[in-house]
C-alpha cells in the first residue's frame, strides 16, 4: 500500500496542472498504484477565504472518501479562523492541518498561529507545513516570490511542542539535521516527505534523510500535481530497503500520524 501524504487538488493559477477534479486524481492515483492521498484545496491558497477552498474540497472528494483523506487550509491572520478550525474538524471531519504563511502573508510571531497549532496539538490534528509547491526557478511574476525559509519552518516548529508536523516540499535531508535536537526534546513528533529531495541515489539525501530523522518518521510525499509520484517510488526502489522500511514509509508512517 501508497498513501500520498502531500497532494493537492484545485485551480492552479499560473499554469495548467495534470488534473483538476477528484475523478482525475483518483486515475492519477491510479496510474501510480496510490491507494490513498491526503489532499488540500489549492483554491484555499488564493481566495480571500480559505473556507471556501475547504468546503470545495469536501464536496469535490465526496465521491472519493476511501481513497481521499481532506487536510484543512487555515489562514490565522484571517478574522474568524477559531470558526473555520471548528468546523473544519468538529463539522467537516478533516483530518489534518495545512498551513501557508508565505502565500497569506504571516511570520512565525503572529500570535494566533502560536493558538492555532496549540488547539491542533490539544485535538491530535497533524500539521502540514510546506516551503513551497513550485521551484522559484520557474515561478510566475505574480507568484509569491519567496520559499518558506527553513529559518521561519523551525520558528512555528518551536511555537509549540505538543504538536505534529509533516515538514514538507523542501530539502528535509538538511532540515532533519538542524532539527535534530530540538526533534529529541519535543512531545510532538517531526515528519519528513522527500520529495524535493536531489538526486538520491548520487549525493545520498535520502539516505541521509533516513539516517537523521529515522525510518519511522519518513513518508510518501509527492506533491502532486506539481510532481509526478512515480519519481518518489523511483527513489524508494534505488534505496533497496527492506520490506519493513519499506511499508512504514509508503503508508506505514502515515497511518501512525494520521490515527489511521
Amino acid at each position: 500500500m501508497i498513501i500520498d501524504g502531500v497532494a493537492y487538488l484545485g485551480h492552479w493559477p499560473f499554469r495548467k496542472l495534470g488534473y483538476d477534479t477528484a475523478a482525475e486524481m483518483a486515475a492519477w492515483m491510479d496510474r501510480a498504484s496510490i491507494d490513498k492521498a491526503c489532499v488540500s484545496s489549492i483554491n484555499s491558497i488564493f481566495y480571500k477565504d480559505v473556507m471556501e477552498g475547504n468546503r470545495e474540497l469536501m464536496t469535490e472528494i465526496s465521491a472519493f472518501s476511501g481513497r481521499m483523506i481532506p487536510f484543512a487550509v487555515i489562514n490565522p491572520a484571517y478574522p474568524g479562523w477559531e470558526n473555520d478550525f471548528k468546523e473544519c474538524f468538529d463539522v467537516l471531519g478533516m483530518k489534518g492541518l495545512e498551513l501557508f504563511p508565505a502565500y497569506h502573508n504571516y511570520k512565525a510571531d503572529l500570535p494566533e498561529l502560536k493558538k492555532l497549532l496549540e488547539m491542533a496539538a490539544a485535538k491530535g490534528i497533524p500539521v502540514r507545513l510546506p516551503s513551497r509547491l513550485v521551484d522559484i526557478r520557474g515561478r510566475h511574476w505574480l507568484d509569491t516570490p519567496e520559499n518558506l525559509s527553513q529559518d521561519e519552518m523551525e520558528a512555528i516548529v518551536r511555537l509549540c511542542p505538543d504538536t505534529d508536523f509533516l515538514l514538507c516540499s523542501c530539502g528535509t535531508a538538511n532540515l532533519a539535521k538542524r532539527l535534530e535536537a530540538l526533534s529529541a526534546q519535543r512531545k510532538g513528533r517531526l515528519f519528513y516527505d522527500f520529495a524535493r529531495l536531489e538526486d538520491c541515489y548520487y549525493n545520498h539525501s535520502l539516505p541521509n534523510l533516513l539516517k537523521t530523522a529515522g525510518e519511522d518518521y519518513v513518508v510518501f510525499g509527492s506533491c502532486s500535481p506539481f510532481q509526478y509520484p512515480e519519481v518518489q517510488e523511483l527513489k524508494l526502489d534505488m534505496l533497496e530497503l527492506s520490506e519493513e522500511a519499506y511499508e512504514k514509509i509508503a503508508s506505514g508512517n502515515l497511518k501512525t500520524l494520521l490515527g489511521l
